[in-house]
């Protein structure tokens, strides 16, 4: 028995690999046995004959094979561990809301214009995208001023509407002005649309986060 492992494991070091290949080629089709787990315990089985392999080439002083076979034992697990950890990033994703202390910064940042303080949020959501594999998101945000704070709003628009601004610019509409980004490098990663309804006292922003 000792003969014969050592023949197929050490002296053809290269018969662990292969039968290694086949088995996650049959673990990814499926094509034996379908719906059951045999492609899964072929690939752990010879997952441990490689393993077994490896270990006996090193206790043989045989340390490049060794290396060699624990390199092609350890890579599809490592990229199976990873896609795993990607979909359970993707799974856990839940929606939210903007912090409230970050409305008036992040409007600012992206627009130059300072809200009044005394505001009711009406909408509020940070919406993760679905199925994405980093942390893309958007962001739903629409909020009512006091008619007494229009003025200050208006002016701040209107003297910035005469100023050159690498954000973007302003667009006078029948209810209200629209801020219509530049599409350079400070707005390519966060597109956004900002509307400010002078009508109804509204503000709204929609934001992608890419």
């Amino acid at each position: 028995m000792t003969e014969i492992l050592k023949k197929y494991l050490v002296t053809k070091w290269w018969l662990p690999i292969l039968f290694f290949g086949i088995s996650i080629i049959l673990f990814i089709s499926d094509i034996i046995l379908p719906n059951t787990d045999f492609g899964f315990y072929t690939l752990l089985f010879f997952g441990l004959v490689l393993l077994i392999s490896t270990v006996w080439q090193f206790f043989k002083g045989k340390i490049v094979i060794g290396l060699f076979q624990l390199s092609i034992l350890v890579t599809p697990f490592l990229i199976l561990g990873f896609m795993v950890y990607l979909f359970a990033g993707m799974l856990n994703k839940p929606d939210g809301e903007l912090a409230l202390d970050r409305i008036e910064p992040l409007i600012e940042e992206k627009t130059d214009l300072i809200i009044p303080k005394n505001f009711e949020v009406l909408e509020n959501l940070i919406e993760h995208t679905e199925g994405a594999f980093d942390s893309d998101y958007s962001i739903g945000l629409t909020i009512e001023y006091k008619e007494s704070d229009e003025q200050n709003i208006v002016e701040q628009i209107l003297n910035s509407a005469d100023l050159e601004s690498n954000k973007g610019s302003w667009k006078k509409y029948d209810s209200g002005f629209d801020f219509e980004h530049n599409n350079n490098e400070i707005n390519r990663a966060e597109p956004f649309y900002f509307k400010v309804d002078t009508i109804n006292n509204k503000m709204e922003l929609n934001l992608s986060h890419l």
